[in-house]
């Protein structure tokens, strides 16, 4: 009974011993590995690639700026040649080189009041009495090309002159309308090349000479170059 006894102790402390010796891990894990600088990887080598060293901060890509030195200007416009050139005599005698040029400028010299073509001359003629008698005597018949039959209220040389007569007939139920009489009229430019001193150099002697009312500095495209084609 005794050996018996034994026996079934040996059996359970062995049983213990080899739950507590399953349940350990056979190999310990190592320690994780640490997070990869990738700042830090170099490629050893690659056929056909140069390698460059990578630095610490990338480098910001470029601003592009304007070449303000290679722009041209033009000042004007001139209403008068002589008022250019006296224009051209400060800038030459401040360093700049230019030259002069002329063109056509259209613009309204007047604007016209008037009542739209009538079907015939002597509905227009009747609408003209009828003006009279409301108290509007200056009008005339227009036997101007695609307005005959019309009726002229007035030409003025101030726009908003001509915009108070509309307001002033159509008190009285009298529809007018506006039409710009345009103009054409020859204008002065100085046109000058980028100058040693720069552009700021430029915009002060304007804006010290005119402050900045007309004549005005206006950026142009310079032309070619002699001897360069358009666009090349």
């Amino acid at each position: 009974m005794k050996w018996l006894f034994a026996l079934l102790l040996l059996a359970n402390v062995a049983l213990f011993m080899w739950g507590q010796w399953y349940r350990q891990p056979l190999v310990r894990p190592s320690a994780p590995p640490p997070d990869v600088a990738q700042e830090k990887i170099k490629l050893l080598n690659e056929p056909g690639v140069r390698l460059l060293l990578r630095s610490r901060n990338a480098p910001a890509a470029p601003v592009p700026t304007a070449n303000v030195a290679s722009r041209c200007f033009r000042l004007g416009p001139f209403e008068q040649a002589a008022a250019a050139d006296d224009a051209g005599r400060r800038l030459r005698a401040a360093g700049f080189e230019f030259r002069r040029e002329s063109e056509e400028d259209t613009r309204p010299v007047a604007w016209h009041v008037y009542l739209p073509p009538l079907p015939s001359r002597e509905a227009a003629e009747r609408r003209r009495r009828e003006l009279t008698r409301l108290g509007f005597r200056d009008h005339a018949l227009i036997q101007e090309a695609g307005l005959e039959n019309g009726i002229s209220l007035g030409v003025f040389s101030v726009e908003d002159n001509a915009r108070a007569r509309v307001e002033q007939l159509a008190r009285r139920d009298v529809r007018a309308q506006v039409r710009a009489i345009p103009g054409t009229r020859t204008v002065y430019w100085l046109s000058l090349a980028p100058a040693p001193e720069g552009v700021g150099a430029l915009e002060a002697l304007v804006a010290r000479e005119w402050g900045g009312a007309e004549p005005a500095l206006r950026p142009t495209p310079c032309p070619p170059a002699p001897g360069t084609r358009a666009g090349s």
